[in-house]
């Protein structure tokens, strides 16, 4: 299907950010460089901060002992293990849909992304040092995803089916966005289970990450 085309619906157009020039600011606040930040470079950020806040959040996790991990917390997945070997199932299931996109990638046919045991219907993992240490390789293929895919493939729709079989389609840029999105929000169900414990979480919560290295 031609990039940028939505059967029925017409054409899908891209925005267009205006970046400022630098401007000076006022003494003791610095200088604020000319750059050209776009809907690329925010994606290239997004895969940055969420392999930042996911090692952290492991940090943390690892202290716990197995059996505190696996203890039900009436979330929707049961428990901090369940909560993470759904998201990291579906972290690689969307980036096998994303195949489509670009066939021939090294990075979406790394073998990370073909586990033998890849299934909806039960854990990817049963501990949890072999959980962070897919993690650690499935953020490293998410940053380089987005390092190597061209801000021209945003526009393309592509089709794919969901955990439940059903065909659907998505526009490329906002399934990249839920990819992300989807990850915060699961993030943020297990801080609450560690705030209920009385457990520090302040994973990735500050400003300073925004003036790190980039890709």
């Amino acid at each position: 299907m031609p990039s940028g085309k939505r059967p029925g619906v017409g054409p899908i157009h891209r925005g267009r950010a205006v970046c400022k020039p630098a401007v000076d600011m006022p003494a003791g606040l610095g200088h604020i460089p000319a750059m050209a930040y776009d809907l690329k470079s925010s994606f290239q950020n997004a895969a940055r901060y969420n392999e930042r806040a996911n090692q952290e959040m492991l940090t943390v996790l690892a202290q716990l002992t197995g059996r505190a991990r696996r203890r039900e917390t009436g979330a929707w997945f049961g428990s901090i293990h369940g909560i993470l070997n759904h998201v990291i199932i579906c972290d690689i299931n969307w980036l096998r849909r994303f195949r489509v996109l670009d066939p021939a990638s090294t990075v979406l046919n790394h073998p990370c992304l073909d586990p033998p045991n890849l299934s909806w219907a039960h854990d990817l993992h049963t501990n949890f040092k072999d959980l962070r240490e897919d993690r650690i390789k499935v953020d490293r293929q998410i940053r380089a995803w987005f390092r190597a895919c061209p801000a021209a493939t945003y526009d393309t729709v592509f089709t794919y089916q969901d955990s439940a079989g059903t065909t659907r389609e998505a526009q490329a840029g906002q399934a990249f966005e839920f990819l992300f999105l989807h990850q915060i929000h699961h993030r943020g169900q297990i801080s609450q289970i560690l705030d209920s414990l009385g457990l520090p979480n302040n994973w990735a919560d500050n400003a300073a990450f925004l003036e790190g290295p980039g890709d």
